[in-house]
């Protein structure tokens, strides 16, 4: 399964990239997604309102459009969707598999970057699992890799081990945290 497949029923990185390339933003779509994921790894669920926000800020506050929003909530609410469902369906947001592999390497960074992002803000100083804190080091290491003009089979088998790693310790990270915050809030609902 290529990227694109498992994601295009998420939101498709090349739509994605147009619209931020139209609104002048510096923003990646991996960083987006990274973001979006690493907020819902950490138990949080901030409402699409907020994601509009957060996006915007992103955006040197610029309007969203309407064509832009459907695009962040069709993100939003399929992501949530697939790493609620725990089969193993997520996809990272990253360019296609016939894109040069360079491109595909710094989207995975980018990606990384943002899901640290995203998760350092909701989770704060909670304390973590040994091997959560484990897997936030690898993806930080990935967030600084510098991406080189290789397009070799072995450069990419290891791109595909490397993106199957960070895609597999996202739905870990989101099991180890976000599952057991879930859990915590239903059971602390009073009964009348």
């Amino acid at each position: 399964m290529t990227n694109s497949d498992a994601a295009s029923d998420v939101v498709a990185f090349n739509e994605l990239a147009d619209r931020l390339v139209e609104l002048g933003g510096d923003s990646h779509p991996s960083e987006l997604h990274g973001i979006l994921c690493g907020t819902f790894a950490a138990g949080s669920q901030p409402g699409v309102e907020t994601w509009f926000r957060q996006v915007s800020a992103m955006l040197d506050d610029q309007e969203l459009d309407s064509r832009f929003q459907d695009l962040l909530l069709r993100m939003y609410q399929g992501t949530l969707q697939k790493l609620d469902q725990s089969d193993f369906s997520i996809a990272l947001l990253l360019p296609d598999d016939d894109e040069a592999l360079e491109q595909r390497t710094e989207a995975l960074g980018y990606w990384c970057q943002g899901f640290l992002f995203g998760f350092g803000e909701v989770i704060g100083s909670k304390p973590l699992s040994q091997e959560v804190e484990g897997v936030l080091g690898d993806f930080s290491e990935i967030a600084q890799i510098q991406p080189e003009a290789d397009d070799s089979d072995e450069s990419e088998r290891l791109f595909i081990e490397v993106s199957e790693y960070v895609r597999m310790n996202l739905l870990t990270i989101f099991s180890a945290v976000a599952v057991p915050e879930k859990s915590k809030k239903r059971n602390t609902k009073t009964i009348h």
